[in-house]
C-alpha cells in the first residue's frame, strides 16, 4: 500500500501544497492519516485517500480562476 505525503500528493495532482492544505481545512477532502515516527509527526494518505483527492480535483478544481467581465463605460458625450 502506497503512502502519499501532502507535498507528494500536491505534486502528483499538479496543485500547490497550500491549495491542498486549504481543502483539508475546509474539510472537502479526507484528512491524511497522522502517525508519529521517531518523535516526528507524519501525515499521509493511502491509495484510497489519494483516489478521493483525485476525484475531488477532477470535479471541483479549475486551474485558473474565472475573471469577472469588465463593464464597458458608456460614453454619453
Amino acid at each position: 500500500m502506497a503512502q502519499y505525503s501532502i507535498s507528494e500528493a500536491a505534486r502528483l495532482l499538479g496543485i500547490h501544497r497550500a491549495t491542498l492544505h486549504r481543502w483539508i481545512d475546509k474539510r472537502v477532502v479526507p484528512e491524511p492519516i497522522t502517525q508519529v515516527i521517531a518523535g516526528s509527526q507524519i501525515r499521509y494518505w493511502t491509495d484510497e485517500g489519494f483516489a478521493k483527492l483525485k476525484q475531488y480535483k477532477a470535479q471541483e478544481y479549475r486551474k485558473k480562476p474565472r475573471r469577472k467581465a469588465k463593464r464597458q463605460a458608456s460614453k454619453g458625450s
